[in-house]
């Protein structure tokens, strides 16, 4: 029975995604230059540029036919200026977005990797108690044999005696004495080794328990690892989408 059985693998179950690095943090991701969540100019900058449009506007309505040409250019830049303000606000508004995405997606990885940690813990601690039910397994079936044999010299020495009975030999009061030793330990021995038979089946229950507990947390370190794929995935997605919209301004 000890030759047979097979210990469970050492070698545990995937150990994350090879080569992957860690992506940034909460407290990295606030190291961004601010440059990049800002305008060229806030809207209080944009409401003077206004007023000084206005007033050079202003002054070039007027009979004088020779500045219109200027006039609508100068319409043309100012309406130029207000949409790449709107366009940019609104690109500023999605790298806010953005941010708070890898912010996020940075929180579900480092929780995930916790989580894997604390499963790898647990299973080498199971491993650990398998190991050691797996020595008691062996030594009671050690004992379960030393009684075997013992249960049966008995029995060999009982029906020497019961033989030299049925012969007409007969017994004395000692050799009465020692069959009688002997009818009690073997029937002591008899309830040891139903006692161990009793142990080693609830030790392989034990043992059974333990391996279901171990690769029910295989699969949630399996899948862990699948969901720290994903979100690391997603944020150099958002990295890319980042720094392209970044590139557009």
């Amino acid at each position: 029975m000890s030759e047979g059985h097979q210990t469970p693998d050492n070698n545990g179950p995937d150990q994350g995604p090879p080569g992957s690095a860690m992506p940034s943090t909460e407290a990295e991701s606030s190291k961004k230059p601010s440059a990049m969540l800002k305008t060229a100019f806030d809207d209080g900058a944009l409401k003077v540029m206004e007023d000084e449009f206005q007033t050079v506007l202003n002054e070039l309505v007027g009979g004088d036919r020779s500045l219109d040409k200027f006039r609508n250019e100068y319409e043309k830049l100012h309406k130029a200026l207000l949409k790449s303000h709107d366009s940019e606000k609104r690109l500023m508004q999605k790298c806010r977005e953005l941010n708070a995405e890898l912010v996020t997606n940075s929180a579900k990885v480092q929780s995930a990797m916790k989580l894997s940690e604390e499963d790898k813990n647990a299973i080498a601690s199971l491993r650990k108690e398998i190991e050691k039910a797996w020595k008691m397994v062996d030594a009671a079936h050690e004992k379960e044999q030393r009684a075997k044999e013992t249960i049966q010299s008995l029995r060999i020495e009982i029906n020497n005696l019961s033989k030299l009975v049925e012969q007409g030999a007969g017994i004395n009061v000692g050799q009465e004495q020692d069959v009688n030793d002997l009818m009690k330990v073997r029937d002591e021995l008899t309830q040891e080794r139903d006692k161990l038979l009793n142990d080693i089946t609830q030790l392989r229950r034990d043992l059974d328990d333990n391996s279901f507990k171990q690769n029910d947390l295989e699969k949630q370190i399996h899948e862990a690892n699948e969901q720290i794929l994903a979100l690391q995935e997603k944020i150099t997605q958002a990295k890319t989408e980042n720094m392209k919209e970044a590139k557009k301004r």
